[in-house]
């Protein structure tokens, strides 16, 4: 895709293209990449995962956003003497993305 955009474009050409907008459903699989990567050693979802971290498969229907997001970013403050880390490097687009991936697990 990468070089479909810069093939034969000149850099003002490059710089006045639109950004790609992402439909809510790549958002969506970026979400759930980046939890294939990062959580599931820990987590269950969907029967997949570690037993490490409490099963996820329904936390859409048991949680909202905002809780989400907390327990992503600082989970010793929600759960004290939890061994999850931190994730407070993430990016806000990788947080939204985890956190619309958790929410439609229903």
């Amino acid at each position: 895709m990468a070089l479909a955009l810069f093939s034969g474009c000149s850099k003002h050409e490059e710089a006045q293209a639109p950004a790609p907008k992402q439909s809510p459903a790549r958002l969506e699989l970026f979400g759930e990449e980046l939890f294939n990567e990062r959580c599931r050693d820990c987590h269950i979802v969907k029967d997949k995962g570690g037993v490490v971290g409490p099963e996820l498969s329904h936390v859409g229907s048991k949680r909202d956003r905002r809780f989400l997001e907390q327990v992503i970013r600082e989970p010793a403050k929600v759960y004290p003497g939890t061994a999850m880390p931190p994730y407070d490097t993430f990016s806000k687009k990788q947080i939204d993305s985890l956190v619309d991936y958790l929410s439609g697990l229903k």
